[in-house]
């Protein structure tokens, strides 16, 4: 599994905390060998649902499917922290799965 992600637009300035209305964000690729076992598993188990922490009703903080009722409990030692009333923090802007062949199809192609 390859992933990969790059800003664009330019970053908001030092000490600037509210949207200026800027079109900036991240750009993610993801490159799997299989598309169920290896980007559906980490958006479902490691984003959008603590079970594999141990905590079931827990999404990521930052990237989690967040709507303002969730939270997130911090692991900090020696005094754990609870985050609640999460907001969303994350605005996806389109997605597509594009599908390369296989090095059999790539190997049978080539002996075509």
């Amino acid at each position: 599994m390859i992933r990969r992600g790059t800003s664009y637009g330019p970053p908001l300035p030092d000490g600037v905390l509210e949207d200026d209305g800027a079109d900036r964000g991240l750009v993610f690729t993801f490159v799997g060998a299989h598309l169920k076992r290896q980007f559906e598993f980490v958006q479902t188990q490691w984003m959008n649902s603590g079970t594999f922490l141990g905590a079931p009703c827990e999404k990521d903080p930052l990237v989690g499917a967040n709507d303002g009722t969730g939270q997130f409990m911090m692991p900090k030692l020696p005094i754990r922290r609870r985050l609640d009333g999460l907001p969303s923090f994350v605005a996806t802007r389109g997605g597509e799965y594009g599908f390369v062949p296989g090095l059999r199809a790539l190997q049978w192609l080539a002996s075509a």
